[in-house]
């Protein structure tokens, strides 16, 4: 088993992957070709939104591939109140529900604005 890992590991080195957003450096050719700033690939970070709570959607800058979703996302449901979020870095947009007791979208903005990466806004649509 141990021997497999080793492989398996050795191999994902190997192979120029990474596992997090590695910036502007980045010469792979999948995102950055498509105007990106990294090899990653463009995902969401999503998971159904209960019906519950208040919605809002936001739209977020900086944004470009499934590591920057997955760090949204969770700075997000870290927001005391939050019930589910979902993150497309495609789009831009995070989707978010929330007990309006508990958290606010300025509690919200907050948290996207703490990962020091990454702005948003209350989408106007």
């Amino acid at each position: 088993m141990t021997r497999i890992l080793t492989v398996l590991a050795f191999s994902f080195a190997a192979s120029g992957a990474a596992l997090a957003c590695p910036g502007e450096e980045s010469t792979a050719k999948s995102e950055k070709a498509a105007g990106g700033h990294c090899d990653m690939p463009t995902a969401t970070a999503s998971a159904p939104l209960p019906a519950d709570g208040t919605h809002v959607k936001l739209t977020v800058a900086g944004m470009h591939c499934g590591a920057c979703a997955e760090k949204v996302k969770t700075a997000l449901i870290g927001v005391d109140g939050v019930k589910g979020a979902t993150v497309d870095a495609t789009t831009g947009v995070a989707e978010v529900a929330y007990d309006a007791k508990k958290a606010s979208t300025d509690k919200l903005l907050a948290a996207v604005a703490s990962t020091k990466q990454f702005t948003a806004t209350v989408a106007t649509n």
